[in-house]
């Protein structure tokens, strides 16, 4: 992802996968700082993404239209290895999983591909 406006929105979009289940564990926790600390954002950007640890980040509050049709799958793979994180991956997270595939336009056979990927 070349645009940074673009990346925010995939860290946010992360996020919320984090806080699906109403709780960031700290495994996730330490992912997404890693996550945010490594991306090619602007110090303010980087401000405004530690954010999204503070408080539970839905769907809704996700602008998904931002994100490229070209960086979607990318940004719903990503997204399925965040529950991973945690040994117990919760029925939230994978509800947000599905509606989040809908949400991005990915296929029922690529969102299966990329879950599998991500061990779930």
């Amino acid at each position: 992802m070349s645009d940074s406006k673009h990346l925010l929105t995939a860290i946010k979009t992360w996020a919320a996968v984090a806080w699906a289940d109403g709780k960031l564990v700290p495994a996730e926790r330490a992912m997404m700082k890693a996550i945010i600390e490594a991306a090619k954002i602007s110090d303010p950007e980087r401000a405004v993404a530690a954010t999204y640890l503070d408080e539970p980040v839905q769907l809704a509050d996700v602008a998904l239209e931002r994100i490229p049709p070209a960086e979607r799958l990318h940004i719903y793979a990503v997204a399925c290895g965040v529950p991973a994180m945690d040994e117990d991956i919760a029925k939230a997270e994978r509800a947000f999983l599905d509606r989040l595939a809908t949400a991005l336009g990915i296929s029922a056979e690529d969102a299966a591909k990329a879950r599998a990927g991500a061990g779930l």
